[in-house]
């Protein structure tokens, strides 16, 4: 029996090699299409998501999964473990956090702490695999809450930026006008997570000029991000740019940072679309990386 166990929902889109070195437990999440319903991890990848997402032009939503799916992670988990730390979504974007814990107090709850990790997607992956490798290392229930909620949670950070407008329209984050008026001066709005929201403080305006932006932060926290830290090169079916982000940023790195590239799934990928490449990491968010400091 282990000390600690780790569950995490999975809209946290970790590759499934990460999910089965770390053992971690997934409450798999289900997307509704008009004629079927297919759950991630389970009767669906994410390739395939995004084929019937976009080669199909299938509508498509996300909900909560149903109490059997946390019965079982939570069961599987606490036959391995003493205690365990369960991570969820921002609840400002999901339900997901708030049946967590129902489900966590009618079943256990003196073992399992449950936490909203104020994110979600790719960045909710690295708060996972922090998680997990500090479970690996022997750090107690208490010492790795601590850290999660003192260190990791407040300063989890991601900007992508999307491939088009038109899935952002259709989930309704973003209006009509602002769908046109961006579809034809080829805007791409920065999308970052704030407070636990899906926030959108600028924007630029074709594909040269966001991969720009992207490569100039990347460059930026390759310079001020610590040693052993991770950085992860994030997208929605666009492993070319993903690739090529990542190579530049592999080459600017010094220091020993672990550079990974990773796929956003099903939950955001609904709002997103294809196309979107972006970045994620812990540390100090974008805007303070890359203010202009004016000379005195």
């Amino acid at each position: 029996m282990n000390k600690v166990g780790l569950i995490a929902d999975s809209s946290c889109d970790l590759p499934l090699e990460i999910i089965g070195q770390y053992d971690i437990d997934i409450v798999p999440v289900s997307m509704y299409f008009p004629k079927e319903t297919r759950t991630q991890y389970i009767d669906i990848t994410t390739e395939e998501f995004f084929e019937k997402l976009v080669d199909e032009d299938l509508h498509c939503t996300t909900g909560v999964p149903p109490p059997k799916r946390y019965i079982t992670a939570i069961n599987s988990a606490l036959s391995k473990n003493e205690q365990i730390i369960m991570l969820h979504l921002s609840k400002d974007l999901s339900g997901i956090w708030s049946s967590g814990v129902v489900h966590a107090k009618n079943i256990a709850p003196e073992r399992i702490t449950v936490v909203d990790v104020r994110t979600t997607t790719n960045a909710f992956g690295l708060v996972v695999l922090k998680v997990a490798r500090l479970i690996k290392a022997g750090f107690s229930k208490e010492k790795i809450l601590l850290i999660l909620n003192k260190e990791i949670i407040p300063n989890i950070q991601l900007s992508a930026f999307v491939g088009t407008l038109k899935y952002l329209k259709r989930s309704g984050r973003i209006a009509s006008l602002q769908h046109i008026l961006g579809e034809i001066f080829k805007f791409k709005p920065l999308i970052i997570i704030e407070d636990g929201k899906l926030e959108s403080p600028t924007k630029v305006r074709g594909e040269k000029a966001s991969f720009k932006f992207l490569e100039k932060l990347g460059r930026k926290l390759t310079q001020v991000l610590p040693d052993n830290e991770t950085l992860v090169v994030i997208h929605s079916r666009n492993i070319s740019r993903a690739k090529e982000l990542t190579n530049i940023l592999r080459t600017l790195n010094k220091k020993r940072i672990e550079i990974l590239t990773w796929e956003i799934g099903p939950a955001i990928g609904v709002h997103v679309g294809p196309g979107a490449l972006g970045l994620t990491w812990v540390g100090k968010p974008t805007n303070e990386l890359l203010e202009k400091r004016t000379k005195k």
